[in-house]
């Protein structure tokens, strides 16, 4: 008996401890694209910020009489356009987080799994040594 449980304890903490790197490594991975993600949100946002500028001449210039309705229109198309590319960001980053939440869960399971397939073993090392 002392021999299946060094056994169960054996295996189940080598499965732990692969499982539960594994699972660092996803979240780890899932952590880097959302970085990405941040940074390449802020260039957008520099490049918005940017339009935002252009815009603001354009309409100075407007007060001059340079505003024709081609004009008003792509500005209102880019205003549509920036909301949908911000909902997206925030879709993006809701599953992103989501995702590194379930592998740090899992990755907590599973280093669980080998405590406890570590004590099983000690269980069963100390029940053969007769303790």
């Amino acid at each position: 008996m002392p021999q299946v449980l060094m056994a169960i304890g054996a295996v189940a903490t080598v499965a732990g401890t692969v499982k539960s790197v594994q699972m660092q490594q996803k979240s780890a991975k899932l952590q880097d694209q959302q970085q990405k993600l941040q940074n390449r949100r802020s260039a957008i946002q520099a490049l918005r910020e940017a339009q935002i500028k252009r815009a603001s001449a354009i309409a100075s210039g407007a007060t001059q009489g340079g505003l024709d309705s081609s004009s008003l229109n792509g500005g209102i198309s880019s205003l549509d356009s920036q909301m949908g590319s911000g909902l997206g960001y925030a879709s993006q980053m809701s599953g992103l987080s989501s995702g590194i939440s379930k592998a740090q869960s899992s990755a907590d399971l599973w280093n669980a799994i080998t405590q406890l397939g570590g004590a099983a073993y000690r269980k069963g090392q100390s029940m053969k040594e007769g303790g």
